[in-house]
């Protein structure tokens, strides 16, 4: 593998991270279009507001990411493509379609995912 290929999937998982974000509260439920990462790819927030959203709800997150240039500007570049484009990063990604999908019922992932509703709820006000 390649460095730039290991530097996008890096991206693409932090996308993963992120994209607790663009979710809607509610349980997972069996139809694909209620899937977390339909909902990432079907998002109508842009980058900037769920960039903004998330320095006012998770702080440290939000830091983290902007000490990571690379990898904002990646985020930002997925978020900046059309659904069918987002979909296709994600269907060339399996393994990170199938941790959208999975909703944490225990650990840290529970409280993250708190907060990503809380983003989700508001990024289209920024």
């Amino acid at each position: 593998m390649n460095v730039s290929r290991a530097r996008l999937q890096f991206g693409i998982a932090a996308v993963g991270a992120i994209s607790a974000a663009l979710v809607i509260p509610g349980i997972a439920s069996a139809d694909p279009a209620d899937s977390d990462s339909s909902r990432l790819v079907n998002s109508t927030c842009s980058f900037a507001q769920i960039d903004a959203a998330m320095h006012d709800v998770t702080p440290q997150l939000a830091a983290r990411l902007d000490q990571a240039p690379e990898r904002k500007a990646q985020l930002a570049d997925f978020f900046a493509k059309s659904p069918a484009d987002r979909q296709a990063v994600l269907d060339a990604h399996p393994q990170l379609k199938s941790r959208l999908d999975t909703v944490p019922t225990e650990g840290p992932a529970v409280e993250w995912r708190a907060k990503a509703l809380t983003i989700a709820e508001t990024c289209g006000n920024y």
